[in-house]
């Protein structure tokens, strides 16, 4: 019945027929006709309308199948996001058939597809073949092309030539920059057009920019020649500097042409511009994502005034544009900003984690309020740029590269989330004119087949399994070269994925970013380790390096004045307040050791990179400060080493006994070894600093996994919400789950490892470690605990209640009960802030309401009591059977702020306190030991400015305890009397952190505020 409608609508004559139906090519905004462009995926919005008489009011058009001229791909398609009633009922890509249908039944009651006289939009991806020089108008839908009431048999007859769309010969995309800007402020639109005719082109134009609102653009200046002539295959830029000539949103509207004959683009406009005095742009970090995946959104908003100081800036909720779903998992962050002072900018970012079908899209609109002069001021409206749902896309090695590079390798890895394999990678070359392929070219790629021509790269797997659903694999291109550009201008690389012979491609653009020649790209990573008589810098060389220039400064002020592009210095020569202390060219060198200093002496360096023409990078890695070292004689109170990350390193080391530490600054985790028999080496980098994908929020567990003996790995989270192990030795990730989605991870993660567990923990993981991560989130329906398996980092259980609050300190696994402790922060729904869990399961056991607990729990082994810290001044103790308070005590009265500085450390049967400073009064450390009627007493007190966290060591009977403070020292107080027996100073006053303790080697290991990691040898003197 179905082939006989079918054939009947597409053979028999329209004549008589008065059930009929209309499919109107949509024009986009600014267009007369829609359009596609050549060998390009294009969306062709199709209208459809059922224009049947009045005498079929009882038939309802609920089925319309497109069919494309020959030449065409049919990538997909989707109904329009305005008329979602419709499904995709069949799919054919080799005869190019797409058929919609009403998603209501036939036996339903609800009316389905469309009455007389209504419409339904509906977006067809398609691919436009290359096989001309110029445009082609009238492109049509071709027979086979049917309407229909799949219920009742009612064929609807189409008249084919009625409507049309036009294949362009040109695709260009435009930015305007910057994307706020004041009013009658300068911008600049670039265009890049590239050529998809079968043949080079004559010359090429653009028309002046204008604009989508009521936002004038006054075009002042074009950039010369403005007529080019384009490759088969490449592309031209054309720079227009424009004006906005009155406040509001507006974006630029450009069409490409030929300065004669049929050859165009169609009109497209470039992402938002906010005009006016206090602006705002909207960004997105992922636009192409899985679902379930989590995107960030972020809000800038700027002050483009010269006198006006904005107050209580905080931006509204975001509102979502598109049919795909999004959760908020957190934002903003930060919730207000105090003051936005003339010329100044704030970011406000929210996590959303994103759902739907494939090709679902989703879209943020937000803005901001503010105060001026106490009056209410609010920013415009502002759009993000689109994202969709995928299941395929290609991730980039060199998302921007220096047109001044050479031989530059790019790698283009296929990540596939589809249910089936890919079994063929094509990369269509991108713009010939400005990227050069180099001799050698793509490379080979085991158990895949390269073919490649004119104008693409084919990758074909040889065993057909290819790129296995949920695997990902890299292609690598080597280009020789770069054309110059005079303004970062983003090129587009396409690629073009197969699922199987029949099956539709999969199309995906990537963005590159050729940047302007102003300068070269930064060093990056430098550290440097201080030790007697030297100072060693280390740092990475970008792709584009020919030589180094060290700069040093004495004193704690960094080098001044940076070298001059073209000039050449040698060693010895002044630059402002500093010195050159190394330079080279033509070298790769990344390493250098400073021996002409003076013990004692403080410095400051900064690292600039070198291009072959004597370009310099700006030499602000790991910032403009520059990186500070002193090295010092190995004497009585002195350190041994210090290793300098030019970035506040305050946590806690972790040591790795005899062997070496391991810390973290901002994003990026540090080891370092321990060399008591050869000094040139104590204090070396195990490996360079391993970048995460956000800033580290605490100290991090070192432990061994099972399977893997002698080895050892960090357990580590970032604030991005991405938990990760890795190799401590090397430094190399043995995993990080970017899928999960936890959102901001600051608290200390904790273990349960199999070698030491109990019984029942082994009856129900028999071969498993577990790591386990925890959220400060401000939202208390999405903190959670997550237990992953830690040789895989896969999903074991979570413990999401809806009531958690913000997880800031260490959690403690009791092994012997397999019961995990959680404190978390006071808020909306919670109060209960210690939550006791199955540590197998993620089961809640029990929860008290102990107020804010904002540092970890930890558990004395002498009394088998839960310690517990409390941000009101209280310390309890728990029993861990009952959860029942059998002590608590008050080492300081309530505060007006935070009253501790750190979680209680137990000694002995009682614990050591660091108590915060409060206003006119410096904090203390406190012994508290537990007394006659098993209530800890205060044993002594002894004032140490802004204490940090205590660490004890006891040699030969002697026991010490030892604490970082803000006057810049780590002291040593007798565990006993509390006596301040002995200092060691980092320099200036400022925060030092919590020391930790190798006994082995007897070092202490401690971090400070102005970016160092020092070793000092213990007892002090």
């Amino acid at each position: 019945m179905r082939t006989f409608a079918l054939l009947a609508s597409v053979l028999l004559p329209a004549v008589g027929f008065s059930q009929t139906w209309t499919a109107r090519m949509v024009p986009s905004a600014g267009e007369t006709v829609a359009r596609v462009v050549m060998d390009e995926a294009s969306d062709l919005v199709v209208e459809v309308t059922n224009t049947a008489s009045a005498a079929y009011d009882n038939s309802r058009l609920s089925e319309v199948s497109f069919v494309l001229p020959d030449g065409y791909q049919f990538l997909g398609g989707l109904p329009a996001a305005e008329t979602p009633d419709w499904k995709i009922e069949y799919f054919d890509v080799p005869s190019r058939r797409l058929t919609f249908q009403s998603v209501v039944g036939c036996s339903e009651d609800a009316e389905r597809g469309l009455a007389r006289g209504e419409s339904a939009r509906f977006v067809l991806s398609v691919v436009a073949p290359l096989d001309r020089a110029n445009d082609k108008a009238n492109e049509r839908l071709v027979a086979g092309t049917y309407g229909r009431d799949q219920c009742d048999g009612t064929d609807y007859t189409i008249n084919l030539a009625t409507y049309s769309w036009t294949r362009s010969s040109l695709s260009s995309t435009v930015t305007m920059t910057p994307r706020g800007v004041a009013t009658n402020g300068a911008a600049v639109a670039r265009v890049v057009v590239e050529n998809r005719t079968n043949a080079n082109t004559g010359t090429l134009t653009v028309d002046n920019p204008t604009s989508t609102s009521a936002v004038p653009l006054t075009t002042l200046t074009k950039e010369a020649p403005f007529n080019k002539t384009v490759p088969l295959r490449g592309a031209g830029v054309f720079v227009i500097n424009v004006r906005p000539t009155a406040a509001g949103t507006v974006a630029a509207r450009v069409r490409a042409r030929a300065t004669s004959g049929t050859v165009t683009a169609p009109l497209v406009d470039s992402p938002m511009v906010d005009v006016g005095a206090f602006v705002a742009a909207a960004d997105m970090d992922v636009v192409d994502a899985f679902a379930d995946e989590q995107v960030t959104l972020r809000l800038t908003v700027l002050n483009t005034s010269t006198a006006n100081t904005y107050a209580n800036v905080h931006p509204r909720a975001p509102v979502l544009v598109g049919n795909a779903t999004a959760t908020l998992v957190a934002g903003p962050s930060p919730e207000t900003v105090a003051q936005l002072a003339p010329g100044a900018s704030a970011q406000f970012t929210w996590r959303f984690q994103v759902s739907g079908a494939p090709g679902a899209s989703f879209q943020f609109q937000a803005r901001a309020d503010a105060t001026l002069n106490g009056a209410a001021v609010v920013s415009d409206l502002v759009t993000a740029r689109k994202g969709r749902i995928v299941q395929q896309r290609v991730r980039l090695s060199h998302e921007a590269v220096s047109t001044a590079a050479t031989n530059v390798t790019f790698a283009y890895t296929v990540q596939n989330r589809g249910p089936q394999p890919l079994i063929e990678v094509k990369l269509f070359k991108p713009a010939v004119n400005y990227f050069a392929i180099a001799a050698s070219g793509p490379q080979q790629v085991d158990d895949w087949t390269l073919y490649y021509d004119d104008a693409y790269f084919l990758w074909e797997s040889n065993s057909g399994e290819g790129i296995p659903p949920g695997g990902e694999l890299t292609f690598r291109v080597t280009y020789s070269g770069f054309t110059a550009v005079t303004g970062d201008t983003a090129f587009r690389h396409r690629l073009e994925l197969n699922q199987g012979y029949n099956d539709p491609r999969i199309h995906v653009n990537v963005p590159v970013t050729l940047l302007a020649v102003t300068s070269a790209p930064d060093v990056q990573r430098v550290t440097g380790v201080a030790r007697d008589g030297s100072v060693t810098l280390t740092w990475d060389n970008p792709f584009n390096h020919g030589g180094t220039v060290v700069l040093r400064a004495q004193g704690t002020t960094a080098p001044n004045t940076v070298p001059v592009s073209g000039t050449q210095y040698a060693v010895g020569d002044v630059l402002g307040n500093a010195t050159v202390v190394y330079s080279d060219e033509f070298s790769s060198a990344s390493s250098f050791t400073d021996t002409s200093v003076t013990n004692g002496t403080t410095y400051v360096y900064r690292v600039f990179n070198a291009d072959d023409v004597l370009r310099y990078g700006p030499g602000t890695q790991p910032t403009s400060l520059g990186l500070l070292a002193t090295p010092r004689a190995r004497t009585a109170g002195q350190p041994l080493w210090c290793y300098s990350v030019g970035l506040s390193s305050l946590f806690q080391p972790v040591t790795a006994l005899g062997e070496g530490l391991f810390s973290s600054f901002n994003d990026s985790v540090v080891g370092n070894l321990t060399s008591v028999a050869n000094p040139a080496e104590d204090g070396a980098e195990r490996f360079r600093p391993v970048k995460l994908s956000g800033s580290v929020g605490s100290r991090f567990p070192v432990v061994p996994l099972l399977g893997r003996p002698g080895q050892q790995f960090l357990v580590v989270g970032d604030q991005a919400g991405v938990p990760a192990v890795i190799n401590a030795a090397t430094g190399e990730f043995l995993w990080r789950n970017t899928t999960i989605g936890l959102g901001n991870i600051s608290s200390f993660p904790v273990t349960q490892l199999l070698d030491y567990a109990n019984p029942a923990y082994r009856a129900v993981f028999s071969n498993v470690d577990l790591a386990i991560f925890a959220t400060r989130l401000s939202s208390a329906t999405q903190n959670q605990v997550v237990a992953l398996n830690a040789a895989t980092g896969a999903f074991i259980w979570r413990y999401r209640p809806g009531d958690l609050g913000m997880i800031s300190g260490g959690m403690l696994v009791d092994y012997t009960t397999n019961k995990l402790y959680v404190g978390t922060k006071t808020g909306v729904g919670n109060v209960n802030t210690l939550r006791v869990l199955n540590s197998l399961t993620g089961q809640e056991l029990g929860r008290r309401a102990l107020g804010d607990l904002e540092f970890g729990v930890v558990r004395n082994p002498s009394t088998n009591q839960i310690l517990v810290t409390a941000q009101d001044g209280t310390v309890y103790g728990l029993d861990p059977a009952t959860l029942a308070t059998v002590w608590s005590v008050s080492p300081f009265e309530a505060p007006t702020s935070a009253a501790f500085s750190h979680f209680v450390r137990p000694l002995g049967r009682g614990f050591v306190v660091s108590i915060a400073d409060k206003p006119g009064q410096i904090g203390a450390v406190q012994r508290w030991e537990m007394g006659a009627n098993n209530v800890p007493e205060k044993k002594w007190t002894t004032s140490i400015a802004g204490p940090s966290g205590t660490f004890a060591l006891n040699v030969s009977g002697v026991a010490r305890v030892y604490v970082g403070s803000s006057d810049g020292k780590v002291h040593q107080l007798d565990a006993e009397t509390g006596v301040d027996t002995g200092q060691v100073s980092m320099g200036s006053a400022q925060n030092i952190g919590t020391p930790t303790i190798d006994h082995t080697v007897s070092r202490l290991h401690v971090g400070s505020a102005d970016g160092r990691i020092c070793a000092f040898p213990v007892p002090f003197p």
